[in-house]
């Protein structure tokens, strides 16, 4: 009887060792968490007895903290692409606006000769349509960043489409005075599109390549299950200064003075579109020619 006894108080001697152990151990953990919680520190929650709850409960503490500091990390950059945005779109919006009131007040001038009031007056108008499409390219781009935002596709035969776009920029790229290569599939590629989605990221595509280069070429043709349309160009300047990793980047220019034509909103449009309407876009740059490619899946007829 004594024996059992003396067997049983070393059984509950124990059990309030361990009792207390982790009562310890978890008042450690509490006070760690706490201190996490109020600094900013890269300590991560440890034990020190070998138990499978607490190891459990460390682990869990730990990937919990790594996803806070993924999630601070990412809002931190979006603040920071926000500022940027203001920044550039201050800056996009208040030089046509500039150049505009000093037009204005030209045209107020009462020495203006007839012609020069012509001249002038389509200034103007070239400035506010400049504007117009500017504030239309940041109201289609905030759009799409709506994540409930969908596109109604439907099966559309594109090489007509695609064929009718490059016709309409004729006058541009004339203007140029280059020569245009365009090789545009006569067989239909239907895809799943959106018509008037799938003409926006065609001429936001072209408009890119006659702003910022020379000898457009432009094709359209059927590979591997998919339509492709891929247009292509010679880089005025320095190529090397084109990131082809940011080029789909909202208000991304390789004119670091932001002194080219546009909003730099273009690109970012189509690849939204593009990528919406379950296709792929992509950009390369070798020995100076910048190409940009598209594709979608065709359907199957």
């Amino acid at each position: 009887m004594p024996g059992l006894i003396a067997g049983l108080s070393v059984i509950i001697l124990i059990l309030i060792a361990r009792d207390i152990i982790y009562r310890r151990q978890v008042k450690k953990l509490c006070r760690l968490l706490r201190f996490m919680n109020e600094n900013k520190t890269m300590q991560q929650p440890t034990v020190d007895i070998n138990a499978r709850e607490l190891n459990e409960l460390a682990d869990q503490i730990k990937i919990m903290n790594d996803r806070l500091k993924e999630t601070e990390i990412k809002h931190l950059r979006q603040d920071e692409a926000l500022r940027e945005t203001i920044a550039n779109l201050s800056h996009d919006i208040r030089t046509p606006l500039t150049s505009l009131d000093g037009y204005f007040q030209l045209l107020g001038s009462p020495e203006i000769t007839p012609d020069k009031r012509e001249y002038y007056t389509g200034i103007i108008k070239s400035r506010i349509a400049s504007l117009n499409d500017m504030l239309d390219e940041l109201f289609t781009y905030a759009r799409l960043q709506d994540p409930n935002y969908e596109i109604e596709t439907a099966p559309t035969d594109i090489t007509g489409i695609t064929a009718e776009t490059v016709i309409s920029f004729y006058d541009d790229i004339k203007k140029t005075g280059n020569e245009p290569v365009i090789d545009i599939s006569e067989d239909p590629l239907v895809v799943n599109a959106d018509r008037n989605s799938y003409v926006r990221i065609v001429q936001n595509i072209i408009k890119n390549a006659l702003v910022h280069g020379k000898s457009l070429k432009v094709s359209l043709f059927k590979e591997n299950g998919k339509a492709c349309f891929v247009c292509s160009d010679e880089v005025l300047g320095d190529a090397s200064a084109v990131d082809v990793k940011r080029v789909f980047d909202r208000f991304y220019k390789a004119d670091g003075a932001r002194s080219s034509k546009g909003s730099g909103l273009g690109l970012a449009i189509s690849k939204e579109l593009t990528e919406k309407m379950g296709g792929e876009i992509s950009a390369a740059c070798e020995k100076g020619i910048f190409t940009i490619s598209v594709e979608f899946p065709l359907e199957q007829c």
